[in-house]
């Protein structure tokens, strides 16, 4: 790279997670408590507007990842850069997260806003995710912007837990403008966060090599070819990107893993108000707590998981968040609702939910950034934004699917939305989808973790055949244990690495 990274540019990076993390997380945790209480709709209406969501994510998604691969070619794309051109048109359409948050609306209106929300949420995240492959090849350095992601990504946590209930407070727990008011104070704090990232980044695009930027302009280009053919190339993209073996186990792994936590914020507003006989402004203070709780961790996690290894660090977290979910429903069976004692064991109980969420949501997010060298190392080509796109929908899914299914599961068991106190079956309902739902995603990514080898000692070799091959060197030159390590992390033969597989 041309640009070395300084603490301005990795301060600065991880800002902008501040709107992807934070819009995320009060969308998986109060958008169907919101749906429920202040929307007049079922529990079964307000999930299936999230699973509509993510039909249409799984088109916009990827196409959005596809795009700024190949903005590179155009006008825009060479001045202003092909992933940051994308961050720079978002501050003025951040009005639309506020148009979700208006009560009393109706079925058609709240679908539709959703729809525009999603589209608005792949148009940032996308290109944003790809900026610390942009910016840096050095494994240390991504470990670093990663570092930074993820402490803007606690505070997010923290701000979309902590305010809602301060605006409660305020404003009063039954008020349907409380919502309206959280978003458009989380609106400016977006803006804000986003206009940071942009002035604080570059890419290859821009700041590379003259060779680089070349060789950009080369790849983003159609080649002449016609809309068919590229549309053909962009589906071929998408779906190659899943032959990657590091890039299928890590996707699995994301999926199962995130589920699960977004399978407890789904169900836990209801827990603490219903089961234990809160209230939602109580439910945001316990939350704003574990939410403190995960931002010192993210100073540690880069340390620890240099020593440990992603995939060990993984499987700790995994227990202490199953740990934590089996006390949750303790505490409910153990006749602590509406106790004082119960309300300070659900703090107690952040403090393991505060490292384990942190933790579980740390070591994807790093891990992913190694990706596309994994991929460099099969097609001799940069795609940071297809993976990305496939990223940026996946964890997207994975905030709809859980109260989608929670809707679901809640109207399947008795629940009322407009009840102030709901049936010993409901909340039976409730505790069970909570342990088991969460339980089973998490055995599935504690299995998948054994084979996944992406490592630091392993992208280091991969990193350095990498570098041999660029320089010249020849592919019959390479030692029994580098070969053994690339095809371990590709899934393929050594002599179908490096452009000589028809995956692009």
């Amino acid at each position: 790279m041309k640009r070395k990274v300084t603490w301005r540019n990795i301060v600065g990076y991880g800002a902008a997670d501040l709107f992807g993390n934070g819009a995320l997380t009060v969308a998986s945790t109060w958008m169907l408590f919101f749906y429920t209480s202040f929307g007049g709709l079922s529990p079964v209406l307000g999930g299936t507007i999230l699973a509509i969501a993510r039909v249409a994510d799984s088109f916009i998604s990827p196409l959005t990842g596809y795009l700024t691969d190949h903005f590179g070619a155009t006008k825009l794309g060479r001045k202003f850069g092909r992933r940051r051109f994308f961050l720079l048109i978002s501050i003025p359409l951040m009005f639309i997260y506020v148009i979700i948050w208006v009560a009393h609306m109706g079925f058609w209106y709240y679908l539709f806003t959703y729809l525009l929300m999603e589209a608005f949420t792949a148009l940032v995240m996308i290109p944003y995710e790809t900026l610390a492959a942009e910016m840096t090849d050095d494994y240390d350095m991504k470990s670093k912007l990663s570092s930074s992601r993820m402490l803007w990504s606690a505070l997010a946590t923290f701000l979309a837990s902590w305010l809602p209930g301060r605006v409660f407070a305020i404003m009063g727990k039954n008020n349907p403008e409380a919502f309206l008011t959280v978003g458009i104070v989380l609106a400016i704090v977006f803006v804000l966060a986003i206009g940071l990232t942009y002035f604080s980044t570059f890419e290859r695009e821009t700041d590379g090599t003259p060779e680089e930027k070349k060789a950009i302009i080369e790849e983003s280009s159609n080649k002449g070819e016609n809309p068919l053919a590229s549309l053909w190339n962009m589906l071929k993209d998408m779906g190659s990107v899943f032959r990657i073996k590091s890039y299928a186990l890590h996707l699995i792994i994301y999926l199962c893993s995130f589920t699960a936590r977004d399978i407890v914020g789904a169900t836990y507003v209801f827990y603490v108000v219903y089961a234990m006989q809160g209230n939602p402004t109580e439910a945001s203070n316990i939350l704003t707590f574990g939410s403190i709780i995960g931002i010192p961790c993210n100073l540690l996690w880069p340390r620890i998981m240099s020593k440990l290894g992603p995939s060990k660090l993984l499987r700790i977290m995994y227990i202490t968040m199953f740990f934590t979910v089996a006390c949750y429903a303790g505490l409910y069976y153990g006749q602590a609702a509406g106790t004082s004692w119960g309300i300070m064991a659900l703090y107690a109980l952040q403090v393991t939910w505060g490292i384990s969420n942190s933790g579980t949501g740390y070591v994807p997010w790093t891990v992913y950034t190694f990706i596309p060298d994994v991929d460099e190392m099969v097609t001799k080509e940069r795609r940071e934004g297809v993976f990305a796109g496939i990223m940026t929908f996946a964890r997207k899914t994975t905030s709809a699917l859980a109260p989608f299914l929670t809707g679901i599961v809640l109207s399947a068991f008795g629940f009322s939305e407009t009840a102030k106190t709901q049936s010993a079956g409901a909340l039976n309902g409730l505790i069970i989808w909570m342990l088991l739902g969460s339980g089973v995603m998490l055995l599935a990514a504690h299995l998948t973790s054994y084979l996944f080898r992406l490592d630091r000692k392993h992208h280091s070799i991969l990193r350095a055949e990498i570098d041999r091959l660029k320089a010249g060197g020849k592919m019959s030159d390479v030692t029994p244990e580098t070969k053994k390590v690339v095809e371990d992390l590709t899934g393929f033969k050594y002599n179908q690495l490096w452009g000589h597989n028809n995956i692009v």
